[in-house]
């Protein structure tokens, strides 16, 4: 369950249309901070990162694939992110929000996540994913040096009203 009070930040009169803010059907990126015992979902939208999805697309994959998605230190999705020049935010439960300037670029970043589910068992996957990616873009993207102070934050997204 969301409170609409962790919905927004801003004021919310009495009596307003709550539809403008969240509706049946918006997609969210939260944090579950509570289950009861009576397995009720408690969730959050106010950390950095959490919010409504808007614009972009949202495709699926086994939940069980996600790591592999992800990669070491986000090595997988980074890359991915470079060469598509995307935003592209994973969630645990195997749904994942694509967005770009250039629909071709969402295509490709979409295309290089299922070549990563359905080849997940390979190894060498990531040499393997930059070559596809090259070959697509017709370019070399220098990778990014990661400090070694990383953190990984884990976001889920998930459907208006905790279903999955």
């Amino acid at each position: 369950m969301l409170n609409i009070k962790d919905a927004s930040s801003r004021f919310i009169r009495k009596g307003e249309d709550l539809s403008a803010i969240l509706a049946v059907g918006d997609f969210i990126v939260v944090k579950i901070f509570n289950v009861t015992s009576q397995n009720l979902i408690d969730v959050t939208m106010k950390e950095p990162g959490l919010r409504k999805v808007e614009g972009g697309r949202i495709i699926s994959i086994n939940s069980m694939k996600v790591p592999r998605v992800i990669g070491k230190q986000g090595s997988m999705i980074s890359l991915i992110k470079r060469y598509t020049n995307s935003d592209i935010t994973v969630g645990q439960n195997g749904l994942i929000w694509l967005r770009s300037q250039n629909p071709a670029d969402e295509f490709l970043a979409e295309e290089a996540i299922k070549r990563v589910e359905a080849q997940s068992h390979l190894s060498g996957l990531t040499e393997r994913i930059e070559s596809f990616l090259q070959e697509k873009t017709g370019k070399k993207v220098q990778a990014q040096v990661r400090e070694t102070t990383t953190t990984q934050e884990n976001v889920s997204a998930s459907p208006n009203g905790g279903e999955q």
